[in-house]
């Protein structure tokens, strides 16, 4: 039988450069711990089951946002509209000072778990912390969905080749479905 070597060792710049070019969703992951109130802006975020209601978020637990979530138990998942990109990057520290109260900015509200909820979000997710796996420098954080703000009706915030974007074209005016048939006609 012939045995197969794999070179595991890839380089960082080369590896960073190939994800910045996975377009994705830009949320923003906040917590409540008593009257600590944190957050993050994060892309990496996804469903994960529909029965029962899950979802995942890695986050990089050396920043003060992971220990929080990790002792309050609770998050919450705010999917961004093209026009939240200064909450992003406000959240990113991107804009202002590490220490400014970023919860200062937009409408934000509790649901069942406490955690902050952005309310104009295009969608936000309120979360019980179900299950974390720490792997190397980040947190798989399974959150357990026990109620879900919709808004709809916006562009979303998108993320790619280290730019924020949106969506873009004319098929924006027509339902999805519409496209498609149109597609394979």
């Amino acid at each position: 039988m012939k045995k197969f070597f794999r070179d595991t060792r890839i380089d960082a710049d080369r590896f960073r450069a190939g994800m910045a070019l996975l377009t994705g969703a830009v949320n923003i992951v906040a917590t409540r711990n008593g009257e600590i109130r944190s957050g993050l802006t994060a892309s990496a975020v996804c469903s994960f089951s529909a029965d029962p209601p899950r979802l995942l978020a890695c986050i990089n637990f050396s920043g003060n946002s992971f220990q929080q979530i990790a002792e309050s138990r609770c998050m919450s998942v705010n999917v961004l509209a093209q026009s939240q990109e200064q909450l992003a990057k406000r959240f990113a520290n991107m804009l202002a000072g590490e220490n400014e109260d970023r919860f200062g900015y937009g409408k934000w509200t509790e649901l069942m778990t406490g955690a902050p909820v952005l309310e104009e979000a295009l969608a936000a997710f309120d979360c019980s912390v179900e299950e974390m796996l720490v792997a190397h420098t980040h947190a798989v954080i399974i959150g357990e969905v026990k109620d879900v703000i919709v808004n709809g009706g916006m562009k979303p915030l998108l993320y790619s080749n280290r730019a924020f974007t949106t969506t873009k074209g004319a098929y924006d005016e027509f339902p999805l479905d519409y496209i498609m048939a149109e597609a394979w006609c």
